[in-house]
């Protein structure tokens, strides 16, 4: 957990670049509303890496059963808060829905880019 930890907080103005290039895009289609959306996508994104982190720290002290019993969990909490996110944001209008999952993947495309790039740095 602490690596992911420490990749996001390394790699902070990455994620900014990205925030900043999809609000400038959202902003010059004329979309200032959907603003928000971005904002969502971080952070669900955010849960989701820690999350995933937390379950790999605690299931890699356990015996086999145990872990997958954990990361089994682990998924379907994950699955179950990105459904509820998006269900809510479909609730309240289509292009909210589209735009907070095209963030949250843009978003985990770059974490999962970060994680492979200080990876490999560390090495």
């Amino acid at each position: 957990m602490g690596q992911v930890i420490i990749t996001f907080k390394r790699s902070y103005k990455f994620f900014l670049a990205v925030a900043a290039m999809m609000a400038i895009q959202l902003f010059a289609a004329g979309k200032i509303y959907l603003l928000g959306s971005i904002l969502i996508g971080a952070i669900l994104n955010f849960f989701w890496f820690i999350s995933s982190a937390a379950r790999l720290e605690v299931a890699a002290k356990k015996n086999s059963a145990q872990a997958k019993r954990i990361m089994l969990i682990g998924m379907l909490l994950r699955l179950g808060m990105v459904f509820i996110v998006l269900a809510v944001a479909a609730h309240i209008s289509t292009e909210l829905f589209l735009s907070t999952a095209a963030c949250f993947v843009t978003f985990y495309v770059a974490s999962l880019c970060a994680l492979i790039y200080f990876g490999r740095r560390k090495f």
